[in-house]
C-alpha cells in the first residue's frame, strides 16, 4: 500500500522536483506544505505516514514544526534536510532519537528521492517510533541554534538554553545546571516551545549534549522500573575507579567489543542501549549488515520482551532464529538496560558457545 509523505520545503523547485520524483518512484503519495505552519494545518485535516521537512523555513521552521510533533506525541517517522554536514556518529544517535533519516543540503533531488525510498521503506516505517524530545535537541546541536526551549510536563516548567548548538544552561524548580537539565529531560509527555537568540546570563553545564542526554536516558529508564527514582534528581556523585575482580582483565569497551566479533560465525556485534535504541558502540557489520539498523531492532525486541514478561524474573539473554542467522541480546546486568546484540552465521557458529563466550564479555563491561 502507497504510503502518504508530507514534503516541507519553502523552496518551490525542491518542492516540485522531489514531489514528482517520488510520485514516479511509486513509492509514496506527496502532499507538499511550503513550511512548518501549513504542514500543521494539512496534519489536522489529511493522514499521512511519513514527513521529510527542511529544517531552515520562513513562517514556522522545521524545528518549531517538530516541536509541534513532540507536544502532540505523533508517532510520525519524520527524515530532515539540513544544510550542515553530520558526521556518521551523530546520523546513528539522531536515528536513535527518532530521526528516521537526515540529508544535506544541497543533494541531487534524484538521489535523495531514491536515499529516502530506502530510508522509509514502507514494509519498514511502521517500527519507525517518531521524534522525541532527545532527537529535537540534538538536532538544535547540529543546526548550532542559539536560544531557549522551555519544556512544560504535569504543571512544570524547565528551560534549556543552547549556544551555537551547545547546552549552556538548565534551570527548573530551584534547580540549575545539569541536575535541572536531567529533571527536565525525565519529565513524560512533554510540551516543547522554542524561542530563539535568547541567551542564558549564566552558564551552569559543562558536559556535551550527547552525554547529558544518555544520563538523562538511563535516568528515565530507573524511573520506570518499580523502585525507581521519584525524586529530583541530582548529579552522580564522582565514583571511584572500579577494580576488575581478581584474574579478570578490563579492556575499553571498543576492545570488549573487537573480542566478541572474534567468537566464530560472528557477523556483527553492538553495545546498545534498550530505552533509546542507540548504539554506544559497534564492530563488524558492512553492506549486507547494517548494525545500526539491526539494533534498532534488537532494542524494540529487548523492550517488549521485558514489557512482556513483566518485572517478575530478569532476563538475561534472548535468542531470535532466523533462516541464515542467529541474533543474541545479553543483558550486562539482570537489571541494566544495556546489552550486547551479537550476529551469527548459522552455518558457522556454535550457538551454545557463542552465548557462553558473550555472557563471560558481558561481564566484563563497566558502565
Amino acid at each position: 500500500m502507497v504510503k502518504t509523505l508530507l514534503l516541507v520545503d519553502d523552496d518551490p523547485f525542491v518542492r516540485g522536483a522531489l514531489t514528482r520524483a517520488l510520485n514516479r518512484a511509486g513509492a509514496f503519495a506527496v502532499v507538499p506544505a511550503e513550511h512548518g505552519r501549513h504542514a500543521l494545518q494539512l496534519l489536522d485535516t489529511e493522514h499521512v505516514d511519513v514527513m521529510l521537512t527542511d529544517l531552515q523555513m520562513p513562517v514556522m521552521d522545521g524545528l518549531t514544526l517538530l516541536s509541534h510533533l513532540v507536544e502532540r506525541g505523533l508517532r510520525l517517522p519524520v527524515a530532515v534536510m539540513t544544510g550542515h554536514s553530520i558526521a556518521p556518529a551523530m546520523r546513528r544517535q539522531l536515528h536513535a532519537y527518532g530521526i528516521a533519516a537526515t540529508f544535506t543540503k544541497p543533494v541531487d533531488v534524484s538521489v535523495l528521492a531514491d536515499e529516502l525510498q530506502r530510508a522509509l521503506d514502507p514494509d519498514t516505517v511502521g517500527r519507525i517510533r517518531g521524534i522525541t524530545l532527545f532527537g529535537l535537541l540534538q538536532l538544535l546541536e547540529v543546526e548550532q541554534k542559539t536560544g531557549l526551549v522551555v519544556v512544560n510536563a504535569g504543571g512544570q516548567e524547565g528551560r534549556l538554553y543552547f549556544e551555537s548548538g551547545a547546552l549552556v544552561h538548565a534551570h527548573t524548580r530551584g534547580l540549575d545546571g545539569v541536575a535541572a537539565a536531567y529533571e527536565i529531560l525525565t519529565w513524560p509527555d512533554p510540551s516543547v516551545e522554542i524561542f530563539y537568540k535568547r541567551r542564558a546570563r549564566e552558564h551552569t553545564v559543562a558536559e556535551r549534549l550527547q552525554g547529558v542526554l544518555m544520563e538523562a536516558a538511563r535516568l528515565l529508564d530507573e524511573r520506570g522500573r518499580p523502585g525507581g527514582a521519584s525524586e529530583p534528581v541530582a548529579p552522580p556523585p564522582a565514583a571511584a575507579p572500579q577494580r576488575p575482580a581478581p584474574g579478570v582483565d578490563q579492556l575499553p569497551e571498543q576492545a570488549l567489543l573487537e573480542e566478541a566479533l572474534a567468537i566464530d560465525g560472528a557477523l556483527g556485534v553492538a553495545l546498545v542501549h534498550a530505552t533509546s535504541g542507540m548504539a554506544l558502540g559497534q564492530a563488524g557489520g558492512g553492506r549486507e549488515l547494517d548494525m545500526d539498523a539491526a539494533a534498532a531492532g534488537a532494542a524494540d525486541v529487548a523492550r517488549a520482551t521485558i514489557g512482556t514478561l513483566g518485572s517478575g524474573d530478569a532476563t538475561q539473554d534472548i535468542m531470535i532464529t532466523f533462516g541464515k542467522r542467529y541474533h543474541v541480546i545479553r543483558f550486562l546486568k539482570p537489571d541494566s538496560d544495556v546489552f550486547l546484540f551479537l550476529v551469527l552465521d548459522r552455518e558457522r557458529a556454535s550457538l551454545g558457545m557463542a552465548r557462553h563466550r558473550l555472557a563471560q564479555i558481558a561481564r566484563r563491561f563497566r558502565l
